[in-house]
């Protein structure tokens, strides 16, 4: 193949490599991006950076084996492809900043919303616990009503014991007193019927 041959799909290449560059320095929606699309991108613009940088060499290359009628007009092309190069690498970097920023806003709305969720469960956690103490407050006074009604009950059945003591001893004391009384009239029968019948005989 002749070199003016070579020059020219060495361009036409070029050219192809530069177009595909362009439309990477478009600023995508990086919105809904992840990094698996970032670093996607990235290594695509790095992979055609690096192949306009080797075909501008290979386009140097081929100048020194130019007649030298041509070696001025192939230079100018090449210093074109050149700045064309350059433009788009920094549209490239602008572009690579523009994302990590958006991705910068991206991750810290993740994290105020992380933030905010957690400040609501911890306020729904607080109201919980606030109910659950109320609730603690109102057994605790419920027991202890029913503690003084205890209290209450037990100073009432001791005194029901008391009455039930002193009621026991009154039935055992009139026992005693009856057995007593029927005994003596016993006596007093038996003294009678002595003096009347056996006495005079």
């Amino acid at each position: 193949m002749a070199s003016s041959e070579i020059y020219e799909e060495l361009k036409d290449r070029l050219r192809y490599v530069l177009d595909e560059l362009k439309l990477l320095t478009k600023q995508p929606d990086y919105r809904n991006a992840n990094g698996e699309t970032l670093q996607e991108h990235d290594k695509s613009t790095q992979r055609l950076c690096s192949q306009a940088h080797a075909l501008i060499k290979d386009l140097e290359n081929e100048v020194y084996q130019a007649p030298m009628s041509f070696r001025a007009g192939m230079n100018r092309e090449i210093k074109r492809f050149k700045y064309d190069l350059d433009s788009i690498e920094r549209n490239l970097e602008e572009v690579s900043e523009q994302s990590t920023v958006l991705l910068g806003h991206k991750s810290l709305k993740r994290a105020t919303d992380s933030i905010a969720r957690s400040q609501m469960v911890s306020s729904e956690n607080e109201a919980i616990g606030n109910n659950i103490l109320n609730d603690l407050d109102t057994q605790r006074e419920q027991l202890h009503r029913t503690r003084d009604r205890l209290e209450d009950t037990n100073v009432e059945l001791t005194r029901s014991q008391k009455l039930l003591r002193s009621i026991n001893r009154n039935v055992i004391t009139n026992r005693i007193v009856l057995i007593g009384i029927i005994f003596l009239e016993l006596v007093i029968l038996g003294c009678v019927v002595y003096l009347r019948f056996f006495r005079n005989k």
